[in-house]
């Protein structure tokens, strides 16, 4: 099995960003979704970008929001993929001209047909949303449901730790995983301690 993939999402500065890359983070998850609380300027996603190595991949998250906020978005920064969270369509998807993932939900049967349903997608995260279909909860799905109907890559998210992503990976044998939450001190705030260690056992 190759080494496992590693994206810190929610990354709200320059320093977390840095360090994390550091650490051997593969992608930094940047939030663009007005009613998250980790949601970042585009002033401040140039510095956090502008900071980073070339092979590190820049995400940029969305959730319904209007195509011409997306687009605006898009233009100012140099996004290497975009994570679609809420309840977009494979045709709402493929508008932007950059590669993307879909995030869904165990809980409003998101996972049925995922291929069919999407494409054109580069791979899925499999999450616990919340009622606004944003992930970031600190919320596991139910990882008793080991089976999803797709051929592209799975990136395990939703309640994930230092405490659980080595048991995570053991039961599904995912493409990667993606963490938010379970690496902040606070509601919203990074911690750079924690990340260095769910880093180091996710690739261990």
């Amino acid at each position: 099995m190759s080494q496992i993939k590693v994206k810190i999402c929610g990354i709200t500065d320059v320093l977390t960003a840095t360090e994390a890359e550091k650490c051997g983070a593969d992608a930094i998850g940047l939030v663009f979704c007005k009613k998250s609380n980790r949601c970042i300027s585009i002033e401040t996603a140039k510095k956090i970008i502008f900071s980073l190595k070339p092979f590190t991949t820049i995400v940029a998250l969305f959730s319904n929001d209007k195509k011409d906020y997306v687009d605006n978005i898009l233009y100012n920064l140099q996004i290497n993929l975009i994570q679609f969270h809420g309840n977009e369509l494979d045709e709402d998807c493929v508008k932007y001209g950059i590669p993307y993932i879909k995030g869904v939900s165990l809980k409003n049967n998101g996972c049925v047909n995922l291929d069919s349903k999407y494409p054109n997608a580069k791979g899925f995260i499999i999450d616990s949303h919340n009622d606004d279909g944003i992930g970031g909860t600190g919320k596991k799905f139910d990882w008793s449901k080991k089976e999803f109907d797709t051929e592209k890559p799975i990136i395990i998210a939703g309640g994930l730790n230092c405490d659980n992503v080595e048991d995570a990976i053991k039961l599904f044998l995912p493409y990667g995983v993606d963490v938010s939450s379970g690496v902040e001190s606070s509601n919203g705030i990074k911690d750079v301690t924690l990340i260095k260690k769910f880093l180091s056992r996710a690739k261990k």
